[in-house]
């Protein structure tokens, strides 16, 4: 598969992408630049200018909020896909770091709200996403809020198996991040992150192969935990 092919499936296959046409695809394609990232680069920073938005196409990125005495929450964990960078003033809200090696799309920010202007298919699959980001906001709070510790981390496992569409349980999940970004996502301490990993290898919920997977042994009890349906 060339490299232009590839990427026009990956925007075609996601939510930014959603119903348009092939030359849609391409138009908004052409608008791009393929950045490779390294484990640990930074993406974009807190409070820069929200010049460019971003589509990631391979690897992790883990996106955080920080204040000005250095504590931090992390917001979330993107995967191929997943939109960064919109945001409705002129300085980004948060940062985002590769966890892992991997490509992004880079969009200059006014070129792509001009694309939006010319393909109402866009502009409408943008609205829907904002939809979706702030369902998931209100998802990541109430866990935070009103679950115990392996609760959340039930949550956060069933949250990365529907970024990974892993359907197959028995299929290791990766984690690429570690115990301290879980446990700033979570709103846990280093400690109380490593005791819910514990309990639910201990209940027979997940087992870990190592220190960056998870194998969900159980399923239903799985959304038990996350309240799903």
């Amino acid at each position: 598969m060339s490299t232009d092919i590839q990427y026009q499936r990956i925007l075609a296959e996601c939510d930014v992408g959603s119903g348009l046409s092939e030359e849609e695809v391409s138009a908004v394609l052409a608008l791009a630049q393929v950045v490779s990232v390294r484990a640990g680069e930074t993406i974009l920073r807190q409070f820069d200018a929200a010049d460019a938005v971003f589509l990631p196409c391979s690897g992790m990125i883990l996106v955080e909020r920080s204040a000005l005495n250095g504590r931090r929450q992390v917001i979330d964990f993107l995967r191929r896909g997943d939109y960064l960078g919109f945001t409705a003033t002129d300085n980004y809200l948060y940062s985002a770091t590769a966890l892992e090696p991997g490509t992004v799309l880079r969009f200059p920010r006014q070129r792509f709200e001009d694309a939006c202007d010319h393909i109402p298919t866009l502009k409408e699959n943008l609205a829907k996403i904002n939809n979706l980001v702030l369902a998931g906001l209100l998802d990541h709070l109430f866990a935070i809020g009103q679950k115990r510790a392996h609760e959340r981390l039930a949550f956060l496992i069933h949250q990365l198996q529907l970024r990974e569409h892993n359907s197959d349980s028995r299929q290791p999940l990766a984690l690429p991040m570690n115990r301290s970004d879980i446990g700033d996502y979570l709103g846990l301490t280093l400690e109380t992150t490593s005791r819910a990993f514990s309990r639910l290898r201990k209940e027979g919920v997940i087992s870990t192969p190592d220190h960056h997977s998870v194998i969900v042994e159980n399923q239903e009890q799985l959304d038990e935990l996350a309240e799903v349906d």
